[in-house]
């Protein structure tokens, strides 16, 4: 028998697979029985029309509500992926649609570093980095980020990351031990090539990996 579609009750493990029409409510005879005084013997109904989830509210004493508002008694409205239904006020449920596609983080890039400008998660071949990196790890990321592939000189890195801290109370040995952990974060994501190098006598830049086509 075909699935179109789940319906978890929100906070339980319990869940429903939906046919083609599957009726809620609290009699014994509905195809999904859900024993609860506020929820009406017919409630509501769920039929999947042309590829589309359809939820009619069966003018039910204490009304069916989705992501917050209230249907109209006999209204119908079409459900998406994730959509919250709300049964006499006091089920809630949760619609499935196994044809959405999953949503996915938002990536700027395939391949290399990329840091998310909302959040600051860092990403590197499009797998994020955890758990985050420190804040100094990220001043220095950024850092070699906004040069985008240019050389930063040490006593350049230093005025930035370190920009709380006068420059002659950060050794040289400070810079080596913070570019160090931070290759080693990002090699714990992705060690197929390094992304920050160090170019001796002249400072630190990020490789720009290409990226397909």
């Amino acid at each position: 028998m075909a699935v179109f579609g789940e319906l978890r009750l929100v906070e339980s493990e319990q869940s429903w697979k939906l046919q083609e029409s599957t009726s809620i409510g609290r009699s014994p005879e509905a195809d999904i029985t859900i024993a609860v005084d506020a929820v009406s013997r017919r409630h509501c109904e769920l039929q999947f029309e042309f590829g589309q989830a359809i939820l009619t509210d069966l003018e039910s004493r204490n009304g069916t509500a989705v992501n917050g508002e209230l249907l109209v008694p006999g209204a119908k409205r079409r459900l998406v992926d994730g959509d919250q239904i709300l049964l006499g006020g006091t089920i809630q449920l949760t619609f499935s649609d196994p044809m959405a596609t999953p949503t996915v983080p938002r990536l700027g890039r395939l391949a290399g570093v990329w840091i998310d400008p909302d959040n600051d998660d860092v990403w590197l071949d499009a797998r994020l980095v955890e758990p985050p990196l420190s804040a100094r790890q990220l001043s220095l990321l950024k850092v070699l980020d906004r040069a985008d592939g240019a050389i930063v000189s040490r006593p350049d890195l230093v005025a930035e990351v370190w920009e709380d801290a006068a420059a002659d109370g950060v050794t040289d040995d400070s810079v080596t031990a913070l570019i160090k952990r931070l290759r080693a974060r990002l090699r714990e994501t992705s060690s197929s090539n390094d992304v920050i190098e160090i170019v001796r006598g002249r400072g630190v830049r990020i490789v720009r990996g290409s990226e397909p086509s």
